[in-house]
């Protein structure tokens, strides 16, 4: 992120003050905002404007989102303060924030943004435009918060199904990516089970453990799941190249060979 609408010094203040946090900063606008003109002539947004800050916690368990609200010229101290801030009630389903960070790729702005506003017309209070998510290849890509469940390649026409899913506290097994308060490996093997089992409740998948057969760069993991119905689930699962090299984002200059995972199988365990 090397510079946002607050100017670089507040953006490099704010990165360094997330870092403290050990948070990730996402800057966010909603859906249609005109950047346009700002952009072209640098400004920085106006001392008096109104901005909005999140705190999101995304552990399983202390999910929760705090907000408040301040001038711009005063968002760095508010972001460092402990004062002003007040849960943001998420009974709607949370927030949900959609990449469409084009100075990184354009993909992501060119399928981020007709996702945004499509969302938005559904669910306008909920929905931000935000900068980079992570995993250009799967654009149009999602964070649905607190939750901190990730869907890629998320289409226009799939709008309805996020925000109607998300708002009953479900996933959408077929877009999702994982949840990102999980290890790659966990957030492989959670996706693939659901997609497998057709599961959709959060809990019906809880990680409780995961670890490699043997000590190979490809080794195959064992990652286990408590269920709901009291019993353990072991999904087996290993990483490995796509045939096929193509081009992975609209930025890519040159074809490679993406990586995936595979679900081998799945199999209920007694819990120990």
């Amino acid at each position: 992120m090397p510079s946002s609408r607050l100017g670089d010094a507040a953006t490099a203040s704010l990165k360094e003050a997330a870092t403290g946090m050990g948070a990730k900063l996402l800057l966010v606008r909603r859906p249609g905002t005109s950047v346009l003109r700002a952009a072209a002539s640098g400004a920085a947004a106006a001392p008096d404007a109104e901005r909005v800050l999140m705190r999101v916690s995304v552990r399983r368990g202390r999910e929760r989102v705090i907000a408040r609200t301040c001038a711009a010229a005063d968002v760095v101290d508010a972001a460092r303060s402990r004062e002003g801030w007040h849960d943001l009630d998420t009974s709607d389903g949370g927030p949900l924030l959609v990449c469409t960070h084009g100075r990184k790729d354009w993909c992501c702005a060119r399928r981020g943004r007709p996702l945004a506003a499509a969302l938005a017309e559904l669910a306008p209070l909920r929905v931000w435009e935000c900068s980079h998510l992570g995993g250009d290849r799967f654009a149009a890509n999602l964070l649905s918060l607190p939750t901190g469940w990730t869907y890629g390649r998320v289409d226009v026409d799939d709008a309805a199904a996020v925000v109607a899913e998300t708002a009953a506290g479900r996933v959408v097994p077929s877009l999702l990516r994982g949840r990102s308060c999980d290890a790659m490996v966990v957030q492989a093997a959670d996706v693939l089970a659901r997609q497998e089992l057709a599961r959709v409740e959060a809990a019906d998948l809880v990680p409780v453990s995961a670890a490699r057969e043997d000590d190979d760069a490809d080794a195959v993991w064992q990652v286990v799941f408590d269920g709901t119905d009291g019993g353990r689930i072991r999904a087996r699962v290993r990483q490995r190249h796509v045939e096929s090299a193509q081009r992975l984002t609209c930025g890519a200059s040159s074809e490679q060979h993406a990586r995936t995972w595979e679900l081998l199988d799945l199999s209920s365990v007694a819990a120990s």
